[in-house]
């Protein structure tokens, strides 16, 4: 019992403080999974040939990056009590079916039970938690669904979050999908557990029915919808409401296929395909890969669609996006044909969540239809003909009003140098250092004018224009800020370009990256600055400097998927450990440390460079640190440099 005390010590330690990964899930999350279409019929050469499929068929251009084995790949435990690969179904073992996924730009994701048996009767991970956790990481897993079957006797809150810890501890970021049907209510106590959690029982590829079986039943399309009231409030970034993986593609008719498709979207479900890829139609592939209606699905602002409006079979549903768009979406449940009339002006749609409203009575919005690319306005009533069964989806872009107007043609007087070096793009009017929304700089500062940003920026976009780039930083200045005699010495054996000038925060940094022809670089390794930026200019508390952190990543890795990405969080310490400014940085490094996937994104903390042993910084360097001279630079520099070098091979 003695030896044991530390160990069970430490095992209460460790869960105590353990957490979900963060910067997973940060929009609804999409790939494929075996079980609606093959159930227990599954093998390795499937899986390989639906990730193959996957690549050749653009989905995953499309966004969908998960590749889920779902019940009955297992075969024993060994002597030990580890899950073993069913080795008839898997010979190669997961370990090397992870690899080939890895080596198509994909995520493999795996599934197991909260039970000592699956729900297909397989080895469940009931008192083996930590030991498959410790497998699926050792194999390379990427995704667990966990499972609810066989949990006789066990709390939810409990069987689930001794998951959660379990994955936190085998150190591997695994996305943590929560198959618990909506029993427990998962979505008052699951946020900090899991990333996503089922909101009702499975899904069954039908409109409007329910398959009653003698201990569960299955659900239609719409009734899985009604199922969803009240529970938009719950979801939201790295925690989603699931309603179960997509039918698209599995025997309903194309209109009920895209009505599906659509609301999963709207309602920010995750969207998981469960049809059959190597012999999916290309009506099936067109619908699947709308990129409008998938970019309504994976909006950052994550909020969930609600329904405004009821009129019978007519139904109203509408979803505020970033950059103050909103999408708008109009079912027809029944089973004939509708005529649309609707008058914009009649209706003030205004949303208890997120503050916003849409009121057509005193803004014009321009809309596009997400799958006819039809265009018009909110100026004229909506007028359509919906067939039985199908949804009309549309996304609306405000336009300027004689007051916004005026205040637009001042702002994009002072940038239009930007304008025109972007062309086609439209200049945020909320712009400032402050913002996460997408925005130019607004504000003149001691150390930069808006004017000398705006010239930068021009530089910048010539220098993206020339092409590709060996390496690139991002978030600190080097025409402002770098001493050029160490930068070139440093890192002048690469052909190097710079995004973010030094003052700016997440919004200037994402519309230059937006707006700056950042697309042409195709740099070989990114350089993120974590700079004071972060938090100077909102007294932002250390999870508001994260959320900008991960959005900037999240541009990126959509721009530069093979890139590997470099934080370098190199932030004003202050002197003494005790300082709040210290405080607060030691507090986003340990949230941006969990970006570190060791494959696409590396973090290192070079402000240790600067400190002393005791942990305070010498009055030695801190002018050279706070206010960087040549020799803060060089410091800086050395730090970096051998993992610039290694990063680069």
């Amino acid at each position: 019992m003695k030896r044991l005390l530390p160990l069970l010590l430490a095992a209460v330690s460790a869960s105590a403080y353990a957490q979900k990964f963060d910067g997973l899930a940060e929009t609804p999350q999409m790939g494929w999974n075996s079980w609606n279409s093959f159930a227990c019929d599954i093998n390795e050469k499937l899986i390989r040939d639906t990730a193959d499929s996957m690549v050749k068929l653009g989905l995953k251009d499309a966004g969908y990056q998960y590749v889920n084995i779902d019940d009955c790949w297992h075969g024993a435990r060994d002597a030990n009590g580890f899950i073993q690969a069913d080795p008839q179904r898997f010979p190669s073992g997961t370990k090397a079916l992870a690899d080939y996924v890895h080596s198509k730009g994909l995520k493999l994701g795996i599934y197991s039970d909260v039970g000592a048996t699956t729900c297909g009767g397989r080895p469940g991970s009931r008192g083996h938690e930590y030991q498959d956790a410790k497998t699926y990481a050792a194999w390379g897993i990427d995704y667990v669904k966990y499972d609810w079957c066989d949990s006789k006797g066990l709390s939810a809150v409990g069987a689930y979050t001794t998951m959660r810890d379990a994955i936190q501890a085998a150190g591997r970021p695994m996305l943590f999908s929560m198959c618990e049907w909506g029993d427990n209510k998962p979505w008052e106590w699951a946020k900090d557990i899991g990333h996503s959690w089922r909101t009702t029982g499975d899904i069954y590829p039908c409109w409007d029915c329910e398959l009653s079986h003698d201990s569960f039943a299955r659900y239609g399309v719409m009734r899985i919808l009604d199922r969803q009231t009240g529970l938009r409030k719950y979801s939201g970034p790295g925690h989603w409401n699931d309603m179960d993986m997509l039918e698209v593609g599995n025997g309903m008719t194309e209109d009920e296929d895209r009505a599906h498709f659509a609301l999963w979207a709207m309602l920010a479900s995750p969207l998981i395909l469960g049809n059959d890829l190597r012999s999916m139609p290309e009506s099936t592939r067109r619908i699947l890969t709308n990129k409008d209606v998938i970019a309504i699905s994976q909006d950052k602002l994550g909020i969930q669609a609600w329904k405004f409006l009821d009129e019978g079979k007519l139904q109203y549903w509408a979803r505020p996006m970033a950059n103050g768009e909103w999408a708008v979406l109009v079912l027809n449940r029944g089973e004939q044909a509708a005529t649309l009339n609707y008058d914009w002006k009649a209706h003030e749609i205004n949303d208890d969540v997120s503050k916003r409203t849409l009121d057509a009575r005193t803004a014009v919005y321009k809309w596009r239809d997400a799958w006819s690319g039809k265009a018009g306005d909110t100026g004229a009533k909506l007028e359509a003909k919906l067939a039985p069964h199908s949804a009309l989806v549309l996304r609306l872009t405000a336009a300027a009003s004689d007051g916004q107007a005026g205040r637009a043609a001042g702002q994009a007087a002072a940038g239009a140098a930007g304008a025109a070096g972007a062309a086609g793009q439209a200049v945020a009017l909320d712009g400032g250092a402050c913002s996460v929304t997408p925005a130019p700089r607004q504000r003149d500062y001691p150390w930069m004018s808006r004017e000398r940003w705006q010239q930068m920026f021009n530089e910048d976009v010539a220098v993206a224009d020339k092409g590709g780039v060996d390496l690139l930083f991002v978030g600190d200045s080097i025409t402002e800020g770098w001493n050029q005699e160490i930068f070139t010495r440093s890192f002048g054996a690469w052909k190097t370009a710079n995004f973010g000038i030094g003052g700016d925060h997440t919004g200037n940094v994402l519309w230059r990256l937006q707006n700056g022809h950042a697309d042409k670089l195709h740099p070989k390794l990114v350089v993120l600055t974590i700079g004071v930026n972060n938090f100077g200019f909102c007294d932002a508390t250390p999870e508001q400097a994260f959320s900008g952190v991960k959005l900037v990543v999240a541009q990126l890795r959509k721009l530069y998927p093979d890139t590997r990405i470099l934080l370098n969080a190199i932030l004003p310490y202050g002197q003494s450990p005790q300082s709040p400014q210290r405080q607060k940085v030691v507090a986003l490094n340990r949230l941006v440390a969990g970006l570190n996937d060791g494959q696409h994104v590396f973090y290192q903390d070079y402000g240790l460079h600067f400190l002393q042993s005791n942990g305070d910084m010498s009055a030695e360097v801190m002018g050279d640190f706070l206010h960087p001279t040549a020799k803060g630079y060089q410091i800086w520099a050395d730090a970096m440099l051998p993992d610039v070098r290694k990063l680069m091979e």
